[in-house]
């Protein structure tokens, strides 16, 4: 049966290439809710459009008030099976791509478009992995629940109403990692230090979003004080515009949960201020404790054997009208520690004069490597690669710390360009179509 389901996936192969360019089309972006489309009209046509699809495969459908849907392939059981993905995509800028973001072109066996990894591309090689399973006469004795989440990319809302209307599966999968397994992914805390005031006449600006290495920083302050200050680090420029200078940084974007693959534009630019005024005491914590993506500075630092180490990325900074300077953390945190304990050892480690105001905060996940759901997953890849890996820990957020018994497995292999939330985002042909095979087992093994 299962290789009768794996020809009949080959000979639906460019149907399912057909399918993703269709929904690579919809541009789902998060806009302005409406009616019934809690997250925009075009992510709710394109939830519409894939309920569709899976109802022509003969799966039951639901539909959870447009913030997620699921399509069932039901078993003889009461167990299910939840594999668990989302259609919301991060913003295209049409300008930075060789190919329009929104029209799922294939060039030289590439299929270019936001959403093709992350995570449209997956979720529906999962739909006909299910599809080709289902057409080979496989009985599950779990419901294969496929979960089509509309609000990932932005605070993972989809979800957390979801399971407000819907029980959790027994065990799932989440298709929006990497491969092999990951089985492990510290802790969140993203935060605001509002720290004190800064000198008369200094203003500091830097980053969007607290998961992203800044890499542009610029502040003001009045020529005088810089016309007799410090030499200036390397990569930093100075211009001066009668009384108000201008310091300017530029550093290289990364994720916040890997701060070490970039460059963070805010250090010069602190240190260099810090030197300039050596009695500012907001400066001398933020440039002498915050810069350092360890964490051991502010005497935060955390391991352990399983994850690894902490990793502390200053994200934001802004000045408010007083001058008082506010700066947003994204720390990521080892899985042997939890939320409140890592509040604990800021504040403990930050002065008191500073409020330590929490953002958003996910507790880490972690599967053990012995678990069933692991090692069925692990075997798959594996045998299906010719290969013998160990399942991965990463500083990054999936779906998966949302329910319970839930661990990432692909879409990215080992080696492979990384182009998610990147101008250009592909998924290559060969690599989709040996995922969806991988897919295709893993359900069978987990439903059988």
């Amino acid at each position: 049966m299962l290789e009768k389901a794996k020809q009949l996936l080959n000979e639906q192969f460019d149907e399912l290439v057909s399918t993703l360019q269709n929904v690579v089309r919809f541009n789902t972006e998060k806009a302005v809710a409406a009616d019934g489309a809690p997250f925009g009209k075009e992510i709710k046509s394109c939830l519409d459009y894939v309920l569709g699809v899976a109802e022509g495969f003969g799966m039951s459908t639901y539909d959870c008030d447009g913030y997620a849907g699921h399509a069932d392939f039901v078993g003889s059981g009461k167990e299910v099976l939840g594999i668990l993905g989302h259609l919301d995509v991060v913003p295209a800028i049409a300008s930075e791509w060789k190919y329009p973001p929104y029209e799922g072109v294939i060039v030289d066996g590439n299929l270019y478009g936001r959403g093709t990894m992350d995570d449209k591309g997956p979720m529906i090689a999962c739909l006909y992995a299910v599809k080709a399973l289902k057409e080979a006469g496989f009985a599950p004795q779990k419901t294969v629940r496929l979960i089509f989440g509309c609000d990932e990319e932005s605070g993972m809302e989809c979800v957390a109403h979801y399971f407000t209307k819907m029980p959790y599966p027994t065990a799932s999968f989440s298709p929006d990692g990497d491969f092999p397994v990951i089985n492990r992914e510290k802790g969140i805390y993203q935060f605001d230090v509002v720290c004190g005031k800064l000198p008369d006449g200094v203003t500091i600006t830097a980053g969007d979003r607290a998961n992203v290495v800044p890499s542009l920083c610029v502040a003001k302050l009045p020529t005088k004080v810089l016309k007799g200050g410090a030499k200036l680090p390397d990569g930093l420029t100075a211009t001066a515009d009668g009384e108000t200078a201008t310091l300017t940084a530029v550093g290289k974007a990364a994720h916040g949960s890997t701060p070490d693959e970039g460059i963070n534009a805010t250090y010069p630019v602190l240190s260099t201020l810090a030197k300039l005024y050596p009695d500012n005491a907001t400066l001398a914590f933020v440039s002498g404790k915050l810069c350092d993506t360890t964490g051991g500075k502010w005497g935060v630092a955390l391991q352990d054997q399983p994850s690894g180490k902490l990793t502390c990325n200053l994200g934001v900074l802004r000045t408010a009208a007083d001058g008082t300077l506010t700066v947003t953390v994204d720390i990521r945190f080892p899985v042997s520690y939890n939320c409140d304990y890592m509040y604990g050892l800021l504040r403990a480690n930050t002065p008191v004069e500073f409020d330590v105001v929490a953002g958003h905060i996910s507790e880490p996940l972690f599967v053990p490597s012995d678990s069933a759901l692991v090692t069925t997953l692990m075997k798959v890849y594996n045998n299906g690669m010719g290969v013998d890996e160990q399942p991965i820990a990463i500083g990054g957020g999936t779906y998966s710390r949302c329910l319970p018994n839930c661990v990432a497995f692909g879409p990215l292999f080992p080696g492979e360009e990384q182009t998610i939330h990147m101008p250009n985002e592909l998924i290559n042909l060969d690599n989709l179509r040996k995922m969806t095979e991988l897919y295709l087992e893993a359900i069978y093994e987990l439903a059988k």
